[in-house]
C-alpha cells in the first residue's frame, strides 16, 4: 500500500506536471495564434447586393411604355424620376453600349448615343412636343454620360494602383463583363502622366468641398416638386438650398454653409429679393442676380448652380421667372404647332390619296380611250370586209332581166 500511494502519489505528481506542461504550452499556442492573428487581421468588407439591375424595365413588353413627368424645365420628376435616372445607369454601364475605352463623351460616336436614346424610346413614354422631346433627348444623353463617368470613377477607385510597374497587374485584373481591348485602353490612359497630374488636381479640388448636400439619390428636381406641392408655392434655389443642405436634427452640414444660410433668410425676408413666380410644376426658380446669387457669387458658364441636372444659362430661363400665364401661353403655342403640323400631315396624305386617285384615273382615261380607238379600228376593219360584198352584189342586180314596163309609160306620142 505504501508503494502504491508512492506510486499514486508519483503518478499524481508527474500527471499534475504534464497538465501544467500541457496547459502552458497550450497558452502558448494561443498567444502565438492570438498575436498572428491580430497581425493577419483586415478589416471588414462590407457585402452589398451589388449595382441595381433595372429587369422591370428591360424587361417591359413591347406593347407598353413607362409614364413619365416633366416640369416646365423637361426634367423628370415624381416618384418615376429615380427609376429613370437607375435605368439610364444601367445603359451607361452596358460594355458594347457605352464603351469604356472612349476617354470622353464627346468623343463618344453619335450612333451610339441615337442607339441609347432609342432604348429609352422604346421603355418610355416620351413628349410629342417637339421643344419638349428635344429637352428630354438633351437631358437624358446628358445624364447617360455623367453615369458613365462615374462608372469609369467608381473601376478606378477599385481597380487602380499607384505606380507604373502595377499596370500590367491592373490590366490583368480587369471587372466582370468588361471588354478586355477597353479595359487595356483606358489603363493604358490612368497611367500617363497627364492623367495621374489632373487626378492630383481633381483630389485638391475636391478636398476643398465644404458645400456638402443632403439630397441623396434624389435629384433637385424631385425635391423642389414635393416641396412646391407641400407650400403649394414655387421655390427658389436660395430657399431649396436651404432644405438640401440640413440634416435630420434641422442643423446645418457644417458653419460655413450655415453662415450663407442665415444670410439667404435674411435676404429673403425682404419681398422685392423674392422672385415672382406661380410655377409649382417642381421647375426651380432662379436668375442672375437672386438671393442665391448674391450670397454665393456669379454664376460660371456652363452651369447653373443649385437647380439641378440640366438646365444651362443658355437654355429656358431669364431674369424674370416665367409665370403661370406665359409658362400655358407657351406650351399652348407649342401645342397648337405640333396640332397644325399633324394637320398638314393629314392633309398631305390626303392630297398623296388624292394624286394616287387621279393617277388611277387618267390610267382609267387613257385606257378608255385606247379601248375606244380598238373598236373604231376594229369597226373600220368589218366595214372594208364588207365593202367587198357590197361590190359583189351590185352588179347581179345589173344583170338581172328586167320587169315589164307599163303600157302607159311605154307609149311615147308620135310626132305631129
Amino acid at each position: 500500500m505504501g508503494r502504491r500511494k508512492t506510486n499514486l502519489r508519483t503518478h499524481s505528481k508527474s500527471l499534475t506536471l504534464e497538465r501544467a506542461s500541457s496547459q502552458d504550452a497550450d497558452e502558448v499556442r494561443d498567444q502565438e495564434t492570438h498575436e498572428a492573428s491580430t497581425q493577419d487581421v483586415q478589416p471588414a468588407v462590407r457585402v452589398t447586393r451589388g449595382a441595381s439591375k433595372y429587369l422591370d424595365v428591360w424587361d417591359l413588353p413591347d406593347d407598353e411604355e413607362i409614364e413619365l413627368s416633366l416640369n416646365s424645365l423637361h426634367q423628370p420628376v415624381d416618384d418615376g424620376a429615380r427609376t429613370f435616372t437607375g435605368f439610364l445607369g444601367t445603359i451607361a454601364r452596358k460594355p458594347h453600349m457605352c464603351p469604356i475605352r472612349y476617354l470622353n463623351w464627346k468623343n463618344m460616336p453619335e450612333e451610339l448615343k441615337e442607339e441609347c436614346w432609342r432604348v429609352v424610346e422604346r421603355k418610355y413614354s416620351v413628349p410629342v412636343n417637339p421643344i419638349a422631346y428635344e429637352a428630354l433627348k438633351a437631358f437624358t444623353l446628358q445624364k447617360i454620360g455623367k453615369a458613365w463617368r462615374d462608372y469609369k470613377s467608381r473601376m478606378k477607385k477599385r481597380h487602380y494602383i499607384p505606380h507604373s510597374r502595377n499596370k500590367t497587374r491592373v490590366k490583368n485584373n480587369p471587372p466582370k463583363g468588361c471588354i478586355p481591348e477597353d479595359w487595356d485602353i483606358l489603363v493604358d490612359h490612368w497611367y500617363t502622366d497627364d492623367a495621374v497630374i489632373q487626378s492630383e488636381k481633381n483630389k485638391d479640388r475636391r478636398s476643398k468641398q465644404d458645400e456638402l448636400h443632403t439630397a441623396g439619390s434624389c435629384s433637385y428636381a424631385v425635391h423642389a416638386a414635393k416641396k412646391a406641392k407641400t407650400d403649394g408655392q414655387p421655390v427658389e434655389r436660395a430657399v431649396l438650398y436651404q432644405v438640401l443642405h440640413t440634416r435630420k436634427d434641422g442643423t446645418a452640414v457644417n458653419p460655413v454653409v450655415k453662415a450663407k444660410m442665415d444670410k439667404m433668410k435674411e435676404l429673403l425676408e425682404i419681398s422685392s429679393n423674392q422672385l415672382q413666380s406661380s410655377d409649382t410644376s417642381g421647375s426651380i426658380a432662379w436668375s442672375p442676380d437672386d438671393v442665391f446669387a448674391k450670397v454665393m457669387g456669379k454664376e460660371r458658364k456652363g452651369r447653373i448652380r443649385g437647380v439641378g441636372f440640366g438646365p444651362t444659362p443658355s437654355g429656358r430661363s431669364s431674369k424674370s421667372v416665367l409665370t403661370d400665364i406665359e409658362i400655358h401661353s407657351s406650351q399652348a403655342r407649342d401645342n397648337e404647332v405640333a396640332q397644325l403640323k399633324a394637320s398638314l400631315a393629314t392633309m398631305e396624305e390626303k392630297l398623296a390619296g388624292f394624286d394616287e386617285m387621279k393617277q388611277k384615273l387618267s390610267q382609267f382615261e387613257e385606257m378608255e380611250q385606247r379601248m375606244e380607238q380598238r373598236l373604231e379600228q376594229r369597226m373600220a376593219r368589218m366595214l372594208q370586209q364588207m365593202s367587198p360584198q357590197c361590190n359583189q352584189d351590185v352588179p347581179l342586180a345589173e344583170h338581172s332581166p328586167s320587169l315589164p314596163k307599163s303600157s302607159a309609160a311605154s307609149y311615147q306620142p308620135s310626132s305631129l
